[in-house]
């Protein structure tokens, strides 16, 4: 892909209208043609560039700054709700999965294990950091602890719990 850089603005932005490339050197040739074309040599393409990364990294450790000031706003109450959703619905899938695994040999039970220990290690992440109600948290725990039996039920019953 071929991205445009603007001197101490956020960025690189990707430009579409140049499509992917197979390879780097091949989109290498096109961006050096491109900055030929603006009558830019490789010195000041890298200033721009590294100036817009830099510009970006400020931009994002700005927004970090100001996470505390999104406490108790919409936007962080319609991303807790979202969180738990994407959790729960992992936790449902991952319990579905180890369900199904009784049916499975090989690599498949091997692929449903792994997503379901993934969940796992999902919702634990998530119950660390969870800042929302006892009943969010205690809907999370029991849905994941419903995942770990299954997930054991999957072991013992398996030639992996041998």
């Amino acid at each position: 892909m071929v991205c445009r850089a603007v001197e101490d603005c956020p960025g690189p932005v990707v430009e579409q209208q140049f499509g992917e490339f197979p390879s780097w050197t091949q989109a290498h040739s096109c961006a050096t043609k491109l900055n030929e074309g603006l009558d830019l040599d490789l010195r000041a393409v890298r200033q721009i560039v590294t100036s817009s990364i830099l510009a970006s990294a400020c931009v994002v450790q700005e927004a970090l700054k100001s996470r505390d000031s999104w406490e108790g706003t919409r936007v962080e109450i319609e991303t807790r709700a979202a969180q738990l959703r994407f959790v729960l619905s992992e936790l449902a899938l991952a319990l579905t999965f180890c369900r199904t695994a009784a049916g499975l040999s090989g690599a498949p039970v091997l692929r449903v294990l792994l997503q379901a220990r993934e969940a796992l290690r999902h919702s634990a992440q998530f119950l660390k950091s969870f800042n929302g109600s006892y009943q969010d948290m205690e809907q999370v725990a029991a849905s994941a602890e419903t995942v770990k039996v299954a997930y054991e039920e999957v072991t013992l019953s398996t030639s992996l719990g041998k």
